[in-house]
């Protein structure tokens, strides 16, 4: 009578334990393709902010360039004691708003030399590739989060296989052995997955 209690409590042992593992197995799978939803969004933010940081600094120097023959042209008219906010000039906004006024105060600096302007040309260009890097650094975690997962999951199937086969094994300390491995998989699976961020699903 003992050793049928004895053998049931440990079929009932081993049939929770597969329960628990199945789960943890379940969720191991379902984060690690969330993560990589995750990672695949960022990749798409950084690629959307690299192109658009592109096309800003591309304007920059485009207005830069035109900015610096107006520059010039205001320098030789302030010499000759003429207007530099008067006629037409193919300027920028940001050079007549920011850089004129450094001219005014210094008729013989270089337009580069004025950082109020050259920030206002050139700053939203670099927020843009600080935000697009900040998703790729994004992507790299969720990715790196995605691989771990799917290596536990892997794990865990190889715990699961463990427990399955523990019922052709007559051998009580083999199976002992076998449930043992099979315990340390798992917790050593529950201790990575606390360390990996969870991620909630939107409906």
């Amino acid at each position: 009578m003992k050793k049928i209690i004895k053998l049931f409590t440990q079929e009932v042992a081993i049939v929770v334990l597969l329960g628990v593992i199945s789960v943890i197995t379940a969720w191991a799978g379902v984060q690690s393709s969330l993560h990589g939803g995750e990672s695949n969004k960022f990749m798409s933010t950084y690629m959307e902010g690299l192109g658009k940081s592109h096309n800003l600094f591309l304007t920059s120097e485009l207005k830069y360039r035109t900015d610096m023959v107006v520059w010039v042209d205001k320098q030789t008219t302030l010499r000759q004691g003429g207007d530099i906010y008067a006629g037409y000039s193919a300027g920028s906004a940001e050079l007549f708003k920011y850089a004129m006024p450094c001219l005014l105060d210094n008729p013989e600096s270089q337009l580069s030399d004025c950082n109020s302007y050259m920030d206002e040309l050139y700053l939203p260009n670099e927020e843009a590739l600080a935000r697009a890097l900040l998703s790729l650094k994004k992507n790299e975690e969720s990715g790196g989060f995605s691989d771990k997962l799917q290596m536990l999951t892997a794990l865990l199937a190889v715990a699961l296989f463990m427990l399955g086969i523990t019922s052709v094994i007559r051998k009580d300390k083999l199976q002992f052995a076998i449930v043992l491995g099979a315990i340390v998989i798992a917790g050593f699976s529950i201790a990575v997955l606390f360390s990996v961020p969870v991620v909630s699903v939107s409906f």
